[in-house]
């Protein structure tokens, strides 16, 4: 399974305008030609961001940190521990610190969500913070489900109880960024696909290029990606800059 040629341009034009580059650098990539790594100078920037997008990768950072990068390939700046380790040798402070590798997922193929006889969908945030009361604080900190643009909350039909949520945010106009919660006691039955697929279904409705991002080491929410028929198109790798040196 692939990504449509259309899908592709506007993930690539996406990931331009947040690196703060011009809309037709990351293209050529995205089209699946070989193309050479992508620089965005950010002087006032607080993290050092690696992409890889389909063919191509970019990296987002200051001046410095574009430098130090040249002596390394992309393999080796898609691991945390080398852009801790870059930031840490050549322009950050001690508290430098990693911000996670994550895998970068899309969907351009509409979805058969059927109707739940024992739950109903809930669009209220007050829900969503309902929801996140029952979870995980660090699982509240990743997904921000509340605070999404979109919540959406799953709820038993009888007592109207929270039982998972997903939602997305808004990027560039053009992709709906996603994340999915859990109450614990209630995972691996498939609420978080179910709601996640509600939530896709609207940005989908909304003209918006659905995005999942899953940590590398979250079996959870590869699971749910494959689960949904989401296809691998990248990684993002990030390192905070802490103390920094001009």
């Amino acid at each position: 399974m692939d990504l449509e040629t259309g899908t592709r341009a506007i993930i690539a034009l996406a990931w331009a305008r947040r690196f703060g580059l011009p809309d037709t650098e990351l293209h050529y990539a995205a089209m699946g030609e070989t193309a050479p790594r992508v620089l965005a100078r950010d002087d006032t920037a607080d993290s050092v961001r690696f992409l890889r997008l389909l063919r191509g990768s970019a990296l987002h950072g200051p001046g410095w940190a574009l430098d130090a990068a040249e002596r390394y390939g992309d393999d080796e700046l898609a691991l945390e521990s080398t852009l801790v380790r870059l930031v840490r040798e050549h322009g950050g402070g001690g508290n430098a610190r990693g911000l996670g590798e994550t895998a970068l997922y899309y969907l351009d193929e509409p979805l058969d969500v059927a109707e739940s006889e024992s739950t109903v969908v809930s669009f209220d945030a007050s829900h969503a913070r309902e929801l996140e009361a029952a979870c995980p604080r660090d699982d509240v900190a990743e997904v921000r489900l509340s605070a999404r643009e979109h919540p959406f909350t799953l709820l038993a039909e009888e007592g109207h109880k929270p039982l998972a949520g997903a939602g997305y945010d808004i990027w560039e106009g053009m992709v709906a960024d996603l994340s999915a919660l859990t109450v614990p006691a209630l995972r691996r039955h498939g609420l978080a696909s179910y709601i996640t697929a509600v939530a896709i279904d609207d940005a989908l409705t909304q003209g918006l290029i659905p995005q999942w991002r899953a940590g590398v080491s979250n079996r959870a929410a590869h699971l749910t990606a494959q689960t949904l028929g989401f296809v691998l198109a990248g990684s993002l790798t990030a390192a905070s800059i802490g103390d920094r040196r001009f």
